[in-house]
């Protein structure tokens, strides 16, 4: 078992390590445009390749798409509670306690654990969960709601549109299926490189806020995702994925959101690393309770 763990976590740690050690070096790593490849390119195509063909029931996505708005429901849900009864700012820390690191890390860790059927409901909770964190996060460090930004996510197609073609077994040509799978494909290695680089570029800052929030978050994700698995009666891969993906860090792009709305922006890119880091600590539990 722990051989099979290790198999898991050691190419995140390479990836991620190896963009932590080229922003050390200073090396060019535009990470802006990186990104946007990434998002906007390599994951509508790595979605709509994956699920077309994914091997996994209407009755599994259907529940991997309750069980995520769910979770993502209980999350905000409990972090208002805490941030309210630890009088911490709502705008914000909210969006980090509601909103995990499902694709940087939690597609990762779906893919190398359960193979394309990991990855295909991992996709799922990431779609739903990038959505809300436009939809929803934006909206609680800005104030105000910022939907055009949504609507130019290419995420946020590729995803009914790749289920529709499993539900109703499109099979595409076989030329764009390929160019599909090879777009697809560089975009799991542009998440870790760009995590890793972007925990070498940002500061630890409040470290005890960091700390006890990040016992929060991992707490509130593996607690929900626990509690989700058994009420809605999942085993094997689907429980396994909903259980990593509720477990995840705080996602980087809460420091961004954060920065761009000036919302204790150093405080929450502090809170990025340190729960980042300790979830990386605590990855060989985890993945023993997923892969029970």
């Amino acid at each position: 078992m722990m051989a099979e763990i290790f198999a898991v976590i050691a190419p995140i740690f390479v990836l991620a390590g190896l963009g932590f050690i080229w922003a050390k070096r200073r090396l060019p790593f535009p990470t802006d445009s990186i990104g946007l490849l990434a998002t906007n390119i390599g994951t509508p195509c790595l979605v709509i390749a994956t699920l077309i063909k994914a091997d996994i029931s209407r009755d599994d996505l259907g529940l991997m798409a309750l069980a995520t708005l769910l979770a993502l429901s209980s999350f905000l849900l409990l972090g208002a509670a805490a941030l309210y009864l630890l009088k911490l700012p709502m705008r914000s820390f909210l969006p980090s306690l509601g909103f995990p690191n499902t694709g940087n890390a939690g597609l990762s860790l779906c893919l190398f654990a359960f193979g394309a059927p990991g990855l295909a409901l991992g996709l799922v909770f990431f779609a739903i969960t990038s959505f809300g964190n436009f939809a929803v996060g934006q909206s609680i460090y800005a104030g105000r709601g910022n939907w055009r930004e949504v609507a130019r996510s290419p995420v946020v197609y590729a995803v009914p549109l790749a289920a529709l073609g499993n539900i109703f077994q499109v099979e595409l040509p076989l030329f764009l299926m390929r160019s599909l799978e090879t777009a697809g494909s560089i975009a799991i290695p542009l998440m870790m490189l760009t995590l890793g680089v972007s925990l070498a570029n940002l500061r630890v800052t409040e470290l005890r806020v960091a700390l006890l929030l990040t016992a929060l978050r991992l707490g509130f994700g593996l607690t929900v995702g626990v509690a989700l698995a058994w009420a809605f009666g999942l085993t094997g891969v689907a429980r396994g994925v909903l259980i990593i993906q509720c477990a995840m860090p705080v996602a980087v792009m809460n420091a961004i959101f954060a920065a761009r709305y000036n919302r204790d922006p150093a405080a929450v890119a502090g809170l990025v690393v340190v729960s980042t880091l300790i979830s990386f600590a605590t990855l060989p539990l985890l993945l023993l309770l997923a892969l029970e």
